[in-house]
């Protein structure tokens, strides 16, 4: 079976660590999102407790009223549209019998009974074409006047019906915020425990196998965290809670990295020491010693031992390292 190297088992490892952070907080906004299912007031309730019955209901008759006014002006001006078309085809045919009569007249013939019939007829409807545009415009006046008194009065019962909402809509935000602020308390009281928990145990956990698990766990509270307080907490208080955690979350990472320099872990220390050795370096105030040594070398900056005799071998030996590079006895 083939070995896994450290690279591929790293890159595994931090792959799976990202799959889990989208599961996770996948997860976490699921049971967030049902918590905030929750039905809040409806302001339609509110205002149907407040307002009076018989204004809402007028309003009703006199916007059903408006809208038929509206659609009658539409059908007379539809009308119009007709009838322009008829007066239209009415005046160019009176004008081609008009043209026949003074053709006939001019030839020295008196017209035929059934050119001047043409002519009258076409007269007549002519006339009475423009007669009923001139009645649809009297009518589109008039709907427009009832239009008017109509808008008036429905503009006055919605100016009463506001009076009337006012306090309603204020008891709605007032119900609204406080369900909100109970959502978001329910939302917090889940997502907050278990991102303290993830914090405790990841901080704790430093040398953990299991700290990948854990951060992706961390990591995705922390952001589910992110999400419930700016959707609940206005963008003012929002932004100044957003920079006071970056502030605390830089800070911790400057305290701790701090003390590592100051202090280093044992493997940290180890791991600095062996890079300072393999780039030629003391591994304490980094100047650089010749390649070329003696079996005992001391850092001429510091005064740091970097290398001795090995007990066992008599051979030169990192003084830093724990084991010797020629017979690898446990120098520590």
């Amino acid at each position: 079976m083939k070995q896994t190297s450290p690279r591929e088992a790293t890159i595994t490892i931090r792959f799976l660590s990202i799959l889990l952070f989208i599961f996770v907080a996948w997860l976490f906004n699921f049971i967030i999102g049902d918590i905030g299912n929750t039905e809040g007031p409806q302001l339609q309730t509110y205002y149907s407790e407040a307002v009076d019955s018989s204004l809402s209901q007028r309003e009703r008759e006199l916007v059903h009223e408006a809208t038929g006014l509206n659609n009658a002006i539409e059908r007379q001006k539809e009308i119009q549209e007709n009838l322009r078309a008829g007066m239209e085809v009415a005046k160019e045919t009176m004008e081609q019998m008009a043209a026949l009569h003074r053709l006939s007249m001019e030839r020295g013939f008196e017209p035929s009974a059934d050119q001047s019939k043409a002519l009258a007829e076409a007269q007549q409807r002519y006339i009475q074409s423009q007669a009923a545009f001139e009645s649809a415009n009297e009518t589109i006046a008039s709907l427009n006047s009832k239009v008017h008194t109509t808008g008036q009065d429905l503009k006055i019962v919605r100016e009463q019906i506001e009076k009337q909402q006012k306090p309603a809509r204020q008891e709605w935000q007032n119900a609204y915020d406080a369900h909100e602020l109970k959502t978001a308390s329910l939302k917090l009281l889940f997502i907050v425990p278990v991102f303290l928990l993830a914090a405790f145990f990841t901080s704790k956990r430093k040398e953990s196998i299991y700290r990948p698990i854990l951060m992706a766990v961390f990591v995705a509270s922390f952001f589910q965290l992110g999400l419930v307080m700016h959707e609940h907490f206005p963008s003012e208080f929002f932004k100044y809670i957003a920079i006071a955690a970056g502030i605390a979350i830089v800070l911790a990472f400057l305290v701790r990295s701090l003390r590592s320099a100051s202090k280093p872990q044992p493997a940290a220390l180890l791991n600095r020491r062996r890079e300072a050795y393999h780039r030629g370096n003391c591994p304490e105030c980094a100047y650089p010693f010749p390649a070329k040594h003696g079996a005992t070398f001391t850092c001429p900056s510091c005064g740091t031992g970097l290398f001795s005799k090995c007990q066992s071998c008599g051979e030169s030996r990192h003084d830093l390292l724990r084991y010797c590079t020629n017979c690898g006895s446990d120098g520590s």
